[in-house]
């Protein structure tokens, strides 16, 4: 009898474990928490539309800070070598601005680039600091209006 009590609660647990604890179970669920914050960023982004023409006036303010033809809030400029792309990323995180570097193997060697993410929080003026900042590292003149070929300065 106890032996068939401790089965059935074991078998408790275990849909327990199952129904409300599959993040810990699977490593391919999404975890509750970030499932909510999705769902919170849903609501937001429909309600708070200034939050995206914001984001949009900053594509547009990059584009005219840097003749650089942008389409997306998302900028990656190439800048060759992973010792140039980590050299600019550390320089310009020093200067307050988190520019990450992108290399090998997530792109070909050689051609690692500055991801650069717009936001709605983001100012013309940051834009501003931030181009200048860029500007030590990134030849804007040579970009002939892509982002796909910009010419490093280191």
């Amino acid at each position: 009898s106890c032996q068939s009590e401790n089965h059935v609660n074991s078998k408790r647990w275990k849909q327990l474990i199952q129904s409300r604890g599959r993040s810990f179970i699977f490593s391919t669920a999404t975890p509750v928490p970030i499932a909510t914050a999705g769902h919170a960023a849903v609501i937001v982004a429909k309600r708070e539309t200034w939050r995206r023409r914001e984001l949009w006036n900053r594509v547009e303010d990059f584009r005219a800070l840097t003749g650089i033809t942008i389409s997306s809030p998302i900028i990656s400029l190439i800048v060759g070598s992973e010792e140039k792309a980590l050299k600019a990323s550390r320089e310009l995180l020093k200067s307050g601005f988190h520019v990450t570097a992108i290399r090998p193997p997530t792109v070909p060697p050689n051609s690692c680039r500055l991801r650069i993410a717009l936001s709605a929080a983001h100012t013309t003026d940051d834009l501003r600091k931030l181009t200048s900042a860029l500007s030590s590292y990134i030849n804007f003149q040579d970009t002939g209006g892509t982002s796909l070929h910009i010419h490093s300065k280191l």
